[in-house]
C-alpha cells in the first residue's frame, strides 16, 4: 500500500469526521426567532400552537398574547397590562397579569377569571402559573413587589444575600390555587423565609407537593404537608421552573441562563447561557426541547434537551 494512498485515506477520514462534527454542531445549536417586544411566558395551546405573553410597552392595556407558527407571529388576544405566566388548561389559556388573572378562549376572547378583590389577602405581583393536577385549576405565584430585591445602582442587580438590605426584605410571597370557576384558596402560605419572592412554580407527580423557585435566593424549594425543603441553590433570578421524574429545569431572568438539575445528586449544570433575560420557558416534552423567551432580546430560543 503506497504512502500516497494511506495519506489520501487519512485526509478523507479527517474531512468526513470534520463534516460530521460540523453537521452535529449545527443541528445542536439552539434556533432563535424574533417574536416582538418583551416576551415573558410561553406554552402550547389551541391546535398545538405556541402562545406567548407579550408585555410590550409600559402603557396599560398594550399587553398581548401572540400565537407562533414557524416564524409567523400573530396577535391572538389583547388588552392586558403586563401579562406574565401562561398555561393551557381545561381548553383555556390562563394568564397572570399584575393583580388580575385572565381566561382566554379559542376565539381569543379574554374574560377576567379573578382580580385583587377575590384573593383572601392583598396581592401585588401575580407571576408564574402551572396547571393543576385536576385539569380545572392553576397554581399562581404571588411574588409580591419585586422592587425591594434590587440594588438601584445596578442593572437588574439583586442585593447580596448577606447584605443588610437582604435581611430587611419583606416576607409576603405565597402560592394560590385558582379554579376555572374563579375560586381562590391558599396553596403555599406566606410568611416563610424559604420563599420570600416565589416566581417559578411547578408540580411533579401527585403526592410530591409544590415546587417553587425563589427569585431572590435562587433556591428551588419543595412545599409538602406544611414542610419546606430546599432542593437546589445558586440560581438567583429564577424565573421559569419545570420538574420531571429525574430533573429540574430552571431559568434566570437576571443571569440569562438555563440550568438542568439532577434530582438525585442535586448537581446543577448550565445548558444555555448568553441570553439577556431568560424568562418563563415551556418544557416541550413531545419535541424534546425547551422554548425559552428572552424578554430583553424579544426572542424565543428552541433549546434541544435529551
Amino acid at each position: 500500500m503506497s504512502r500516497l494512498f494511506v495519506l489520501s485515506r487519512v485526509l478523507f477520514i479527517a474531512a468526513a469526521t470534520l463534516a460530521y462534527s460540523n453537521t452535529r454542531s449545527m443541528a445542536d445549536t439552539p434556533k432563535s426567532i424574533n417574536v416582538g417586544k418583551n416576551p415573558e411566558s410561553v406554552c402550547r395551546g389551541f391546535g398545538g400552537k405556541l402562545f406567548v405573553t407579550m408585555i410590550n410597552g409600559e402603557e396599560p392595556g398594550d399587553g398581548t398574547i401572540v400565537s407562533v407558527e414557524g416564524e409567523n407571529v400573530t396577535v391572538f388576544a389583547k388588552g392586558f397590562n403586563a401579562p406574565k405566566g401562561l398555561v393551557f388548561v381545561g381548553d383555556y389559556l390562563v394568564a397572570a397579569d399584575e393583580t388580575t388573572m385572565w381566561k382566554i378562549d379559542k376565539a381569543g376572547t379574554a374574560t377576567k377569571l379573578v382580580e385583587a378583590k377575590n384573593f383572601p389577602q392583598p396581592i401585588e405581583f401575580l407571576n408564574d402559573v402551572v396547571a393543576g393536577h385536576d385539569g380545572a385549576s392553576v397554581l399562581v405565584s404571588e411574588m409580591s413587589s419585586p422592587k425591594p430585591m434590587f440594588d438601584p445602582d445596578g442593572d437588574r442587580r439583586l442585593w447580596d444575600l448577606n447584605s443588610d438590605q437582604a435581611k430587611t426584605l419583606p416576607n409576603k410571597g405565597c402560592i394560590y390555587k385558582v379554579t376555572l370557576k374563579g375560586e381562590v384558596t391558599v396553596a403555599v402560605p406566606p410568611g416563610n423565609p424559604a420563599i420570600r419572592f416565589p416566581n417559578g412554580v411547578t408540580l411533579g407527580a401527585e403526592g410530591e407537593g409544590v415546587f417553587v423557585g425563589d427569585f431572590f435566593s435562587g433556591e428551588i424549594v419543595n412545599y409538602l404537608e406544611g414542610k419546606y425543603t430546599t432542593l437546589a441553590t445558586g440560581m438567583r433570578g429564577i424565573d421559569g421552573l419545570t420538574v420531571t421524574k429525574d430533573f429540574f429545569y430552571a431559568s434566570s431572568w437576571t443571569q440569562g441562563k438555563v440550568w438542568k438539575v439532577d434530582r438525585k445528586t442535586r448537581n446543577a449544570t448550565v445548558i444555555l447561557e448568553g441570553l439577556k433575560s431568560a424568562a418563563d420557558f415551556y418544557f416541550d416534552a413531545k419535541n424534546h426541547q425547551l422554548v425559552v423567551p428572552d424578554m430583553i432580546s424579544g426572542t424565543l430560543t428552541f433549546l434541544p434537551i435529551k
